[in-house]
């Protein structure tokens, strides 16, 4: 890691080592450049800025290519601005608190230390799109992408906007396909197939991938301690993302999210952010679309209504899904949750996931 100074050198020091060094005072240097003892003054103290034509009247007085001293000048400017960067990115560190800033670090999407107040700022511009937090309002409580309920100051909004935004990030990264709905469509079996895999992890990195060759991004962010959201589904650039916490840990609620927020995309409308819990109609539908498609209605009757794994085990292996999708729906039927836990997979977030 390069550790910037954090002072900025101005050429005309460089200009005064060279008198120094060369036994000649300012007035003279003034006379050889042909400007004024005033113009020669500002530019030893930083005052004035060091021009290309200046520069080009030092390659002749001191034999040290212009270039060079345009470099000094360059690099003082940057200098400066860098510096005064630091005291504008520290004076929103204030501002910044506000988001989920301990989650952050923890998932190492930002690197900057606690005390470092700019850096820290540095870090999350950048996650956020933005270039100030002054302008997070208008982009993340104001979006242009519809939100289907009202957004009050109460409901979540730096840890919503943190957590979508991770979303986006992550979908930019992916090198997704043109879009193509009935591809999608028809993917649907080979998707609910997955489910069965004994290693629900890897079946999940599969979806990602057969999904990123239809144009869709699937992205998968820890979820944020207090926001309890499984899974959103907007569009991007023409393209649907569909965003999973796998809040809950369990490879039920993983695929059965997966399946709700492809329904959205398969029913719902493209300008609309669509976040799972806000108990309206879509995600009624969004609901009813991946219970049906990963257990269809014919099926529904043979859903045990007492603990009775051996049936659960084997509806399963018919339908060719995952047991505890199964059970699940068993569970929500009979709300009995108290049993079949061995058939659920807990899954677990690494490093690596960010």
């Amino acid at each position: 890691m390069i550790t910037l100074p954090n002072y900025a050198v101005a050429p005309g020091e460089h200009v005064e080592e060279w008198l120094h060094e060369n036994g000649i005072n300012a007035a003279e240097l003034a006379r050889r450049l042909d400007v004024t003892p005033k113009h020669v003054s500002e530019l030893l103290s930083g005052k004035a800025p060091l021009s290309a034509t200046v520069a080009l009247g030092l390659e002749r007085v001191t034999g040290i290519p212009a270039r060079i001293w345009n470099n000094f000048e360059a690099g003082y400017r940057e200098d400066l601005a860098r510096l005064a960067e630091e005291d504008e990115l520290a004076a929103q560190h204030a501002h910044a608190k506000r988001f989920p800033l301990t989650y952050l670090r923890k998932w190492k999407f930002i690197t900057a230390p606690a005390r470092d107040k700019a850096g820290t700022v540095r870090d999350l511009l950048p996650l956020l799109g933005i270039g100030h937090l002054d302008a997070f309002d208008a982009t993340w409580t104001h979006p242009k992408v519809v939100y289907r309920k009202a957004i009050s100051s109460g409901d979540k909004t730096y840890e919503r906007a943190t957590w979508l935004a991770l979303g986006e990030r992550q979908a930019h990264l992916a090198e997704l396909a043109d879009f193509d709905m009935p591809a999608l469509a028809a993917l649907i079996p080979q998707l609910r197939a997955l489910t069965a895999r004994p290693d629900p992890a890897a079946a999940i990195v599969e979806a990602q991938e057969l999904l990123r060759d239809v144009g869709a991004a699937l992205c998968l962010i820890p979820p944020i301690p207090g926001f309890g959201v499984h899974g959103a589904t907007r569009w991007i650039a023409g393209h649907p993302v569909m965003q999973l916490s796998m809040r809950g840990k369990t490879d039920d609620q993983l695929w059965f999210t997966l399946f709700h927020e492809l329904g959205h995309v398969l029913l719902h409308s493209h300008n609309i952010l669509f976040l799972q819990g806000a108990g309206d109609t879509a995600e009624d539908e969004a609901d009813e679309f991946a219970a049906t498609t990963l257990v269809p209605v014919e099926f529904r009757k043979r859903l045990p209504t007492s603990r009775n794994i051996a049936a659960i085990r084997d509806l399963a292996a018919e339908l060719g899904i995952a047991p505890s999708i199964v059970l699940a729906q068993a569970q929500k039927l009979t709300t009995d949750y108290a049993w079949g836990h061995q058939l659920k997979t807990t899954l677990e977030w690494d490093d690596s996931t960010s």
